[in-house]
């Protein structure tokens, strides 16, 4: 069995679609409620076990560096005042084990994954994008973990796909697959966006993936397209070599790179809150009223 023991998270975008914020604030550190979008991130590979971590970030953030980092005054006064719970919180922070890389050229995402080849070398890795958040209920397999062990099972790349429809089809990566057995796929094709009538099938490739050591060598000899090496292309020659699964997860999905779906996170992560989730609920009622 291949044990799967590091992790890639690039976070180097700048979040145009964000502005003004992400003038100053990275747009992984915007967050739903209380929580930057990145420290969900982190926290989906506890389900996995994984505990060495870099996340490609983009020169001038290093308030993502800060927010990993100790805050041994705050950690001291939050003490001292006897806040138990919120000393609890902020401890976490600085418990994750991770490492920063800078993404100095902003050349996509196989370039980032490549800034983290000394980190990761031709050992297989995680690859988590941090536009999309995903939840899973009590008594659901985390999507991370699914994917892990179906990687430490076979010893094939893995990518996490959902089904969509219409449109919806031609604004994500699409897959062509063989067969399918207990929920994993084998996937044979994959085509960049495609227009509805060229679809492979319903099944769309989302920002989780467990990847194979020999990925990084392939990226590297990848011819680019203009300034970019794309990723799709690695995992395109995997499929054609029969070495690329893919399977559906359970929980829920949160686009957090798309307005609406960031409102839309921030809206049922509050329903869920122990904290101001009744709040929340008889808000929602009285503003249903309203409108």
């Amino acid at each position: 069995m291949i044990k799967l023991k590091k992790a890639i998270i690039p976070a180097a975008g700048l979040g145009t679609r964000f502005l003004p914020i992400t003038k100053a604030v990275p747009k992984p550190m915007l967050s739903v409620l209380d929580k930057p979008t990145i420290q969900f991130i982190v926290e989906e590979l506890e389900s996995v076990g994984i505990e060495e971590i870099v996340i490609v970030v983009s020169p001038g953030s290093e308030v993502i560096q800060k927010h990993f980092g100790e805050n041994n005054d705050l950690y001291e006064r939050l003490l001292s005042d006897g806040k138990q719970k919120l000393y609890e919180i902020a401890l976490k922070t600085s418990s994750f084990k991770v490492q920063f890389v800078e993404q100095k050229i902003p050349n996509g995402l196989a370039g980032a994954i490549l800034c983290a080849e000394p980190f990761v070398k031709d050992e297989p890795f995680a690859l988590l994008l941090g536009d999309e958040l995903l939840y899973a209920e009590n008594g659901q397999k985390p999507c991370m973990k699914r994917l892990a062990e179906i990687f430490e099972s076979t010893g094939k790349s893995v990518i996490a796909t959902m089904e969509v429809f219409g449109d919806e089809v031609s604004k994500y990566g699409n897959i062509g697959f063989s067969d399918e057995v207990d929920g994993v796929m084998t996937v044979n094709a994959i085509v960049e966006k495609p227009a509805v009538n060229d679809a492979l099938s319903n099944n769309a490739i989302i920002g989780r993936y467990v990847l194979s050591g020999e990925v990084m060598g392939m990226l590297k000899n990848l011819k680019p397209h203009g300034n970019e090496i794309y990723l799709t292309d690695a995992l395109d020659a995997l499929a054609a070599k029969g070495e690329l699964l893919a399977s559906c997860f359970e929980g829920d999905r949160y686009d957090v790179g798309d307005k609406f779906g960031y409102i839309r996170a921030n809206v049922e992560f509050a329903l869920k809150s122990e904290e101001i989730g009744e709040e929340t609920k008889q808000f929602i009622k009285e503003l249903a009223q309203r409108i």
